[in-house]
């Protein structure tokens, strides 16, 4: 006869066992996804259908991580940089095709034929990063899992742009790029669940030579790290005080009784 025991310990292994079997058969909640569009020959002013559409998508899938930062650049100095705080804990380094230092441009550099060579994108706005060739490369003080950025001026003809980094294997995304006389609007990103992200860089140059001139706005990354709001920190260091007032009076009073007590 089986013992009211033994028949615990066969149930707890079989509860076991399928725990096992469920956790096999379900897929890895961390995971690489991408986001990337183009819109061939978009320009300023004009509307980047399938750019928006897709960032729209990151902000989506980015949200449910958390609160998401933005950099448009708005409050960056205009002219060279090679390092330079773009957001609270965000620093942008980068050096061009020929070593030298990159720009925050707010009209682009060829204003005849801003499609092929950068300009802003956050509507109202007016400055950008400018990369020509080389690198822009994005760090951040606490790691992230999302990123996201729209591109302007990537033409195929020079080579594949791409945005790199590491979340314990190096990863590479191709940014896609617009018609290869018109260049245009592009918008590349990704959330990578459960990772820690410190550094996003942007390859714009080709190791054997040659340099896409591009530019670079309305970048997303998070989640970035929650602030306590300042009514609540006035409010906690304002009930401390109060209460440490209190414990003093009462000392006092306490001392005070001792000494008029018989």
């Amino acid at each position: 006869m089986v013992s009211a025991h033994s028949r615990l310990l066969c149930l707890a292994a079989g509860l076991t066992l399928s725990a096992l079997g469920l956790l096999a058969a379900s897929p890895a909640r961390a995971q690489l996804v991408t986001f990337t569009a183009t819109d061939s020959g978009a320009g300023p002013g004009s509307t980047p259908v399938n750019s928006n559409a897709k960032a729209a998508q990151f902000d989506a899938a980015a949200a449910l991580l958390g609160p998401m930062g933005l950099i448009t650049f708005e409050s960056a100095p205009v002219g060279p940089f090679t390092s330079l705080t773009v957001a609270p804990g965000v620093t942008l380094t980068g050096l061009d095709i020929a070593g030298s230092p990159q720009k925050i441009n707010n009209t682009p550099n060829s204003p005849t034929i801003p499609a092929r060579d950068g300009f802003n994108t956050t509507l109202g706005g007016a400055k950008y990063a400018e990369a020509t060739g080389g690198t822009l490369i994005f760090t951040f003080a606490a790691p992230v899992q999302a990123f996201g950025v729209y591109f302007t001026g990537i033409q195929p003809f020079f080579f594949q742009d791409t945005l790199t980094f590491n979340d314990g294997t190096s990863q590479s995304i191709d940014v896609p790029a617009g018609d290869a006389t018109s260049g245009g609007v592009s918008f590349a990103g990704f959330t990578d669940i459960g990772k820690a992200i410190t550094q996003v860089t942007i390859t714009a140059t080709n190791p054997a030579g040659g340099g896409d001139f591009i530019g670079v706005d309305d970048v997303r990354f998070g989640p970035v790290p929650a602030v306590p709001e300042a009514s609540t920190t006035v409010s906690f260091g304002l009930l401390l005080a109060l209460g440490m007032g209190g414990l003093v009076v009462a000392a006092k009073r306490k001392k005070s009784g001792a000494r008029t007590s018989p």
